[in-house]
């Protein structure tokens, strides 16, 4: 009812054949016609109800990353007949070093069968506000293991809840379960880590690689990477920030002529290989489900991203020097100038000068 016209769009390249279809995100007021009855005064909505059985028609799922928190967020507010995903905790290969892991087959099955879903269901994704990546890494994980009609909701909850329409608390899902009986292989949507060092060596001409990280991160000033991975990028990778795809005022994506334009300006040519990448493989699959809104096709996502690639012995682009606050400065005003250190740290060169005066803070 709020899909496009399939439009099967064959991969060009030649190690894998990929059969991709072109998604159309729902907006708000479209999912709220399928959900509600307005009670009007003269012109004027002054209320909603509840259609009969409105969700026999399509799963809408809370598919937001984070958690308890994210739980907690579900229970005290959500799109009515939604049912909530733990993608942080279900949606994810525990037994991998690796944060937010993609998910085994195994799991995938057990995860959604829990939620009573098949893979011909029509699924609709949608996270709670400033996490649209939560909605993109599991339309990433559902299609890729062949369930067939999932859509995410444009702006998700921020959206929804601005254009007025109703919420209320969520309620854990304790229905009938599913059962299914096998899905597809996701290895076409998905690349490993030696594919791309050689990228990085030069050794795929006709390869992009797009990291999604923002261009502090990309450039080498990340805090908060965890121990063992250094700080940097891959050789050749594009920086395309995850958050140019988004509308920060309501969490909607850019439109399609903002996409090209920003494709474009980065020199992404739709016959190339393209990857994407981020820090941990999340934020990632936004510019992944930017360029299939686009119209795209063949991309695949590096899973581990920057969190596996800069633990290893791979070749990197040099970091820049971290950016550092000013301990010592020349002495250019009256003294005694005060000078802000952190705690639990000596500065000889700064106690040293009778011109500065050292203050600790904690």
């Amino acid at each position: 009812f709020y899909y496009q016209t399939r439009m099967e769009i064959i991969s060009q390249q030649p190690h894998y054949k990929v059969v991709y279809q072109t998604p159309k995100m729902i907006k708000p007021s479209t999912l709220a016609k399928h959900l509600f009855i307005e009670e009007r005064t003269l012109c004027f909505v002054t209320g909603y109800y509840m259609k009969p059985y409105s969700n026999s028609e399509f799963k809408l799922i809370d598919c937001t990353m984070g958690g308890d928190s994210a739980h907690q967020g579900f229970r005290e507010s959500s799109i009515p007949t939604a049912v909530y995903l733990d993608t942080s905790n279900d949606l994810c290969n525990k037994s991998s070093e690796l944060m937010n892991a993609y998910p085994e087959k195994d799991t995938v099955i057990s995860t959604m069968e829990s939620l009573g879903m098949k893979t011909s269901d029509t699924i609709i994704l949608y996270s709670q506000a400033h996490r649209d990546s939560s909605m993109t890494r599991v339309f990433h994980i559902l299609t890729s293991y062949g369930f067939s009609n999932v859509t995410v909701l444009d702006g998700g909850l921020l959206a929804y809840t601005q254009e007025g329409y109703p919420v209320a608390p969520g309620i854990d899902y304790t229905g009938s379960t599913s059962e299914i009986k096998d899905l597809a292989n996701p290895t076409p949507y998905l690349i490993k880590m030696d594919e791309i060092v050689e990228f990085a060596l030069g050794k795929k001409p006709n390869m992009l690689l797009i990291d999604a990280r923002g261009p502090d991160q990309f450039s080498g000033n990340d805090p908060n990477l965890p121990a063992g991975c250094r700080q940097g990028h891959v050789p050749g990778a594009i920086n395309i920030s995850a958050d140019l795809f988004i509308n920060a005022e309501d969490d909607t994506f850019i439109k399609y002529p903002a996409l090209i334009e920003l494709f474009n300006s980065h020199g992404i040519d739709r016959n190339m290989d393209i990857a994407v990448m981020c820090k941990t493989g999340v934020s990632a699959t936004i510019a992944y489900f930017g360029l299939t809104m686009a119209g795209y096709s063949g991309m695949r996502l590096y899973d581990g991203s920057w969190t596996e690639y800069g633990a290893h012995d791979t070749p990197s682009i040099p970091t820049m020097a971290p950016k550092m606050p000013l301990y010592y400065q020349p002495n250019m005003m009256p003294t005694p100038q005060y000078v802000i250190v952190p705690s639990g740290h000596q500065y000889m060169a700064v106690q040293e000068d009778k011109g500065h005066l050292p203050v600790y803070h904690n």
